[in-house]
């Protein structure tokens, strides 16, 4: 038989035994506390000497606060305008900038001597960074009292560990501000008026080169100008209005000649009615007129409203209301007095039918035919000053019709050249409006110059000035001392649970019976040597005293240093 190969058998390592941990009581933790009690109270009191020494050797950090008040103009701004339309916060931010700039900062860290330990052991760039940190301008806050205007404050402020030096460079940064402002808008306000002189004078050069170009094209176009093409304009607007207004007379002058005409013959017509009524025999005469009166006041109404009307044609035309209502009562009274004159005249037939002898006018008829004469020659003369005037009227329209025509003619040639001379007006009006609305703005910007000049514009005034600072706003110096112990504390808590944790010994009965599941019959204490152990303790509390006594002269010294620095 083949022979079997060796086999080699290897040990099984034993697997470590492993027990949970029983559940800790109340007991358990307070035993815990007691076997490394030093372990915890020597971290605390390690950082509660920590916490002392860093409270007391950190020095004090005072702030000092001052506000400024921006105060409105003294005078309204609607009599003098401000030509400086900077936005409040981005003109206080920018004085700012400039007072915090690193030649405004070394001059105030020089004048002050302000942090002179980091002066030597760091470069200035980083001394000036932390005094920028330091300083510190707060919101703009808006106020308004009754009865008057609104103004707006700031607070200055700055955080230091000399409380004197710190009031002090607040007063001299409260001081450059308040002058840095005038001198701010004073730039600014001189500034703005530069550049209205500047434009001023570029407005002015180009309102006379336009007023020589259009010198030129006058005096080459004389005549023909479109601004004297609006006065040929007008005048023709003037002729022709006259012309109308002639050819409106012409009408009315030719109406009134054919009222005059009706007139003189409606006279002609009454004279020979009249002639021929009025004759009868000489012996009855005399009696004719007397009786019937009513004929008489009828002619003598008549008469009346003929004259009357006569004065309304001379201002109104023949279609006007009264005219009507005075033509239709005339009317009405000839109508009125033929009827009486042929009632008598049949009376006087049937009175004396046969009278023979001869006919005779009475002397009313005769009188009354004299004033119908009269009434006809004077209407004759007015009509022959009518026809004077007719031709007066004529002659003035052919002539208006003349000068119109021939002013047409200038207007055609004259407006070839038009185009360009108005556009050399447009030009010049704007010019003008340019110069005279820069002219106006660099006159309120020269008094609004003048007002800043004046200190009397928008202005800082001091509100609060700074005072010395009483107790230090840094460090916290109970929150720091807690802050140390408990971390010290917590430190040796956590020491003390991480030697709990890597001792796996058995501490007390409750884990023997635990871990072993034996039944306990008694307990005998480790005996130790009665000098080991008094030896033991005595280089324990040596140790503790010579802590407490170190951690006590530290803290003790960090204390009198702080006092004694503070003094």
């Amino acid at each position: 038989m083949p022979a079997m190969p060796a086999t080699t058998f290897q040990p099984v390592p034993e697997q470590p035994i492993s027990v949970p941990r029983r559940a800790l009581d109340f007991e358990d933790y307070i035993d815990i506390a007691r076997r490394h009690r030093a372990w915890i109270l020597g971290p605390a009191f390690l950082g509660l000497v920590l916490g002392v020494v860093t409270a007391f050797l950190w020095e004090d950090s005072y702030v000092a606060r001052g506000k400024i008040r921006i105060t409105p103009p003294q005078v309204p701004a609607r009599l003098v305008p401000g030509n400086v339309s900077e936005e409040l916060t981005a003109r206080i931010n920018a004085i700012a900038q400039e007072i915090i700039t690193r030649s405004s900062l070394q001059n105030l860290i020089q004048t002050y001597n302000l942090y002179p330990e980091d002066r030597k052991r760091l470069p200035m760039e980083d001394v000036i960074d932390r005094m920028r940190r330091s300083i510190g301008i707060d919101n703009i806050e808006s106020y308004s009292r009754a009865g008057s205007s609104r103004y707006h404050v700031f607070t200055v402020s700055f955080v230091y560990s000399d409380r004197r030096l710190a009031q002090r460079v607040v007063a001299d940064l409260i001081d450059r501000f308040t002058k840095q402002s005038i001198e701010s808008r004073l730039n600014s306000s001189r500034q703005t008026t530069l550049f209205l002189s500047d434009q001023y004078e570029a407005a002015k050069r180009e309102l006379d080169d336009l007023d020589a170009r259009i010198a030129v094209f006058r005096s080459k176009y004389f005549g023909e100008l479109p601004e004297q093409e609006q006065m040929i304009v007008t005048r023709l607007s003037s002729m022709e209005a006259s012309l109308q207004a002639t050819a409106s007379q012409l009408s009315r002058a030719q109406q009134d000649k054919i009222q005059l005409e009706t007139q003189i013959r409606d006279l002609r017509d009454q004279a020979a009615a009249l002639a021929q009524q009025q004759q009868v025999p000489a012996e009855t005469a005399g009696l004719a007129a007397p009786r019937n009166p009513r004929i008489v006041e009828l002619q003598r109404e008549i008469e009346r409203a003929r004259n009357s009307l006569r004065l309304l044609r001379e201002s109104y035309t023949d279609s006007h209301p009264d005219v009507r209502r005075l033509v239709a009562f005339i009317e009405g009274r000839e109508a009125q007095l033929k009827e009486l004159v042929e009632e008598e005249r049949k009376q006087l037939a049937e009175a004396q039918p046969d009278q023979p002898g001869p006919r005779v006018i009475s002397r009313e008829a005769l009188q009354k035919l004299r004033e119908l004469s009269s009434a006809i020659t004077r209407l004759q003369a007015a009509l022959q000053a009518k026809d004077m005037e007719i031709e007066e009227h004529n002659r003035r329209i052919n002539d208006l019709k003349e000068r119109i025509r021939s002013t047409q003619s200038r207007l055609e040639s004259g407006a070839s050249i038009s185009q360009e001379y108005l556009q050399l007006v447009r030009e010049r009006e704007l010019a003008a409006r340019r110069y005279e609305d820069i002219g106006r703005k660099l006159q309120d910007s020269n008094m609004a110059t003048d007002l800043v000049s004046r200190g009397q514009s928008e202005t800082m005034e001091v509100l609060e000035s700074p005072v010395i600072p009483e107790e230090p706003i840094a460090p916290n110096r109970p929150l720091i001392i807690s802050v140390g112990a408990a971390l010290g504390l917590a430190v040796g808590i956590a020491l003390a649970a991480v030697r709990e944790i890597k001792d796996t010994s058995l501490k007390n009965l409750k884990d023997v019976r635990a871990y072993t599941r034996l039944t306990v019959l008694g307990s005998i204490p480790i005996l130790e040597n009665d000098f080991v152990v008094r030896r033991r303790r005595r280089i324990t509390w040596l140790a503790w005293t010579f802590a407490i006594l170190v951690g006590i002269l530290l803290m003790a010294g960090a204390v009198f240093y702080y006092y004694t620095q503070r003094s």
